[in-house]
């Protein structure tokens, strides 16, 4: 009897997870994409800004161009430029249905290299999305394929992957693809936080319960949590460890169990770039830009349509608390290895007096919301919010001719969609300033920089398609970006390997940097502020005129030429 233990264990365990979610049946022989010892600094499903973390973030040793290796055969299916996101990306189609991605590269293995160089100078344009040809440039597995890097939006000098179901593009979960990496570190469940299920989410402050452990046991300070509302969900925060990552990672599976019975889960696997911004729905976003810890739902929002959830009730993970008995909640967490930890208790109902809240202006989750009045008009479509808001909107006299201080709501709270905000300004804006006219968003709680945009003049009014609440300002943009460098007319370059640029505006963005040598254009590289030439046959020998002119997006213009001698 004592030996059939394990298996009955086992066999309830599998039949549990079934319950739950299918078992993923993925290869396992993909290889390491790096040669070098495996540290992970980021998994798949981390919440991140405005999206999940869709690949695996594996460290080079705080060191660029290191050497990436294909993880299975198959071609270059795509390759891709871009100043932020992937920075240098390759994706490599694989013939059982998947497709991996390499990202922040600093350069392709050298047959692709001089393929993309072409393509940059015969369309002169160092941005790129190319689709190629299946088996142009056929791979095997184990194959060079590229130098890690840290270009895009990257922090520091890492190589992110993913693999994708080549069908519908959506990115998995990468960890299940390597049963072979060690991890026998359980995720932990660090808080646990209880929302009023009959207010929104982001007109209440959640209640929130530290876990803690006591040897083999996560608890709560008490037993039972005592909550004064008839209905109630949950969230957690927690991380998950592994021992070839040194920080935190993500949480792969959360379930939870009323009275004992399956109620609510959700897992991080397959979630599609289309819909990877309802991170902002399953995830505590107003908790988390007061500078609270990112809080992961045990509950679907109205308006949330993640696939990844999964509720065995109408109730979307609510829990009713009608009456004076307690009800019996259980919290798993679970990686891709199975590893688990486990927090039980109580949650009860208070007698309490409701206080009454009234609200002007409902914006109600899932239907089409309109405001208007005599400085401020937008109107938000069906899926631009997850949850009700009690909206607001007003305007502040500041010093300016031309532009009030325009409340937009708050800048705690999600957008999905985008849309259209119209402003009065305070004083009609000349015909020769209404092509520079700029909106201006300021930062929220007063961290970080403001954030500008070309604005357009419509019938009196200033118009921006934009996606977040908060403060805005409409400003008149006439001063062009700054070019910024090291280089001096007449200087020699003949030693020099690069001429770098560091061009930065004002009010919005440099959509346009383009350098030219005797007109002929150059491919220059851009890394934030930062724009680099990298020398090569098409700067000749000699003496020549060099020119790099930048533009922001109220066609403001820079130009700065050099004589420079090769």
């Amino acid at each position: 009897m004592y030996r059939l233990l394990p298996l009955l264990f086992l066999l309830h365990f599998q039949v549990s997870a079934q319950i739950f979610f299918p078992a993923k049946k993925y290869p396992s022989n993909f290889r390491n994409p790096l040669d070098i010892p495996l540290s992970l600094v980021g998994n798949f499903g981390e919440c991140r800004a405005n999206h999940f973390h869709s690949g695996i973030d594996i460290r080079t040793d705080s060191k660029e161009n290191q050497l990436v290796y294909a993880i299975e055969g198959g071609y270059v299916s795509r390759i891709k430029i871009e100043p932020g996101g992937f920075g240098n990306a390759i994706y490599i189609t694989h013939p059982g249905g998947y497709t991996s991605l390499y990202a922040h590269l600093n350069q392709f293995y050298p047959e692709l290299e001089a393929f993309v160089r072409n393509k940059q100078y015969e369309t002169k344009s160092w941005k790129q999305d190319l689709y190629v040809v299946p088996y142009q440039f056929p791979i095997r597995k184990g194959s060079f394929i590229a130098r890690s890097g840290n270009t895009g939006s990257s922090e520091g000098p890492h190589l992110h992957m993913e693999i994708r179901n080549t069908k519908t593009e959506a990115p998995l979960n990468g960890l299940l693809f390597y049963p072979q990496w060690p991890d026998q570190k359980p995720p932990v469940i660090k808080q646990i936080a209880v929302y009023d299920a009959t207010t929104s989410i982001y007109e209440q402050s959640p209640q929130m319960q530290r876990v803690s452990k006591k040897k083999d046991r996560y608890l709560l300070p008490a037993d039972t949590i005592l909550c004064s509302s008839s209905s109630i969900y949950f969230g957690i925060a927690g991380d998950d460890f592994m021992e070839a990552a040194t920080g935190t990672l993500g949480i792969f599976e959360m379930r939870m169990y009323v009275d004992d019975k399956p109620y609510f889960a959700w897992q991080m696997d397959n979630i599609s770039y289309d819909i990877t911004r309802y991170m902002n729905a399953m995830a505590d976003y107003k908790t988390k830009k007061n500078d609270g810890p990112w809080i992961q739902l045990c509950h679907q929002l109205p308006n949330d349509k993640l696939p990844i959830n999964k509720s065995f009730t109408s109730k979307r993970g609510v829990v009713d608390l009608n009456d004076s008995i307690p009800r019996k909640v259980k919290i798993e967490v679970y990686d891709t290895k199975r590893n688990s930890t486990t927090v039980e208790f109580f949650v009860k109902r208070k007698m309490y007096s409701r206080k009454e809240t009234t609200c002007e202006m409902t914006f109600s989750a899932g239907k089409k919301n309109t405001f208007r009045d005599a400085n401020i008009a937008l109107t938000l479509n069906e899926d631009a919010l997850y949850d009700d808001i009690c909206f607001r909107a007003d305007i502040k006299a500041i010093n300016s001719p031309y532009s009030y201080r325009y409340q937009i709501h708050s800048g705690a709270i999600p957008v999905h969609s985008y849309f259209d905000l119209y402003l009065k300004p305070k004083a009609d804006i000349p015909a020769p300033l209404q092509s520079k006219i700029a909106l201006v968003r300021l930062p929220y709680g007063g961290v970080g920089s403001k954030k500008g945009q070309k604005g357009n003049w419509e019938s009196g009014q200033v118009v921006a398609r934009i996606r977040e609440f908060g403060n805005y300002e409409i400003v008149i943009d006439e001063i062009p970006p700054q070019i910024v460098s090291t280089i001096k007319n007449n200087d020699v370059i003949s030693k020099l390997d690069k001429l770098s640029f560091v061009v930065k505006d004002e009010t919005t963005s440099v959509p346009r940097c383009t350098a030219t040598v005797d007109g002929q254009w150059l491919r220059m590289v851009q890394k934030g502020d930062t724009y680099t030439y990298e020398m090569d046959d098409h700067f000749p020998l000699g003496t020549h005129l060099f020119s790099l002119s930048a533009e922001d997006e109220n066609g403001n213009l820079s130009t700065t030429t050099y004589t420079l001698t090769r």
